[in-house]
């Protein structure tokens, strides 16, 4: 049988939630009545350039939480934050939350309870009720889930979000991991175990504004694509394949209608259209094989996925 330390740990990865800090730890404290002391929260500060460390040295101090704060020395990403948080739990349960109150943690206690009654279950995630962003936010979502299901090896749950407990052995596959491009959606699809999905209602951040943007999201979407499929490689040689033979077509079709008298100087115009369209097919080509070379990369410098600047640990 195992011993654990805690019973529940609890990562909340920050960038500048200097005004949230407080209200989170009230919202917990206020939800989490008894048994605190079988609690611990795990804070990861991503390089706020705010009072974010600050409030959390002083508000952690006032509730009875053992409490851990790992800071990093710069902003490495809401990815390396999870990682840094997983690597430093000790509890028998493992949930992440976001610190903008957006994810109510009163939903902890029923995914807590969800798993203490069913031993099959590894792992509960909470899946978005309605989405309440704008139509073209929502748009991109939905449709990246639908792409990635189809280029991924596994199945991407739609809207399911990073707010999640699991088990021990949940957080140990996942840390046993190397790689430093990381997606936390695709590695919780792929490393498998029995998950339950439980709907929620996402709420109005307490304060501040989200940190993702559509800029933000393509980016993280993109990542996500060439992390956890090879499809985009072989599309491209589909797609080259595809237009060299529409092109010894449109060569043939270009000849008959030269002899046929139809056209005249049309083939002039023809053949710069296919010059840019062949460029633009290549240069995106490339990009995307640059990508992945960028990634493999990545990978041989080996760097760490974050630098910890700081780390305090108050346990009470």
């Amino acid at each position: 049988m195992n011993n654990y330390k805690k019973e529940l740990s609890i990562i909340v990865p920050c960038y500048n939630e200097e005004n949230n800090i407080s209200l989170f730890l009230k919202k917990i404290d206020s939800i989490i009545k008894t048994n605190k002391k079988n609690i611990e929260l795990v804070f990861v500060n991503d390089g706020s350039n705010d009072n974010t460390l600050k409030n959390l040295k002083e508000y952690t101090k006032l509730y009875s939480f053992s409490s851990k704060i790992v800071s990093f020395s710069r902003n490495f990403g809401k990815e390396a934050a999870i990682l840094a948080g997983l690597e430093k739990v000790c509890g028998k349960y493992t949930v992440i939350i976001d610190a903008d109150l957006q994810q109510n943690p009163k939903y902890i206690l029923e995914m807590k309870k969800i798993l203490d009654e069913n031993e099959e279950y590894d792992a509960v995630c909470c899946v978005q009720k309605k989405r309440k962003e704008n139509f073209l936010i929502k748009f991109l979502k939905h449709n990246f889930y639908k792409i990635m299901n189809r280029m991924m090896e596994v199945d991407m749950v739609d809207a399911a979000s990073d707010f999640r407990l699991m088990r021990r052995n949940v957080v140990d596959a996942i840390l046993s991991l190397p790689e430093n491009s990381r997606f936390s959606k695709g590695i919780f699809a792929w490393v498998g175990f029995n998950t339950c999905y439980i709907p929620y209602e996402v709420e109005l951040r307490a304060t501040g504004e989200s940190k993702w943007g559509i800029k933000k999201l393509f980016k993280y979407a993109f990542n996500g694509i060439v992390s956890f499929s090879n499809s985009p490689l072989i599309f491209s040689l589909k797609l080259g394949l595809f237009n060299i033979f529409a092109s010894f077509v449109m060569l043939v079709v270009i000849i008959i209608l030269s002899c046929l008298n139809i056209i005249n100087n049309f083939m002039d115009y023809l053949i710069i259209y296919f010059i840019v369209l062949f460029s633009g097919i290549i240069l995106t080509s490339n990009g995307i094989i640059g990508k992945y070379l960028a990634n493999n990369y990545n990978e041989s410098k080996n760097r760490p996925k974050f630098i910890i600047k700081e780390y305090l640990e108050n346990d009470k």
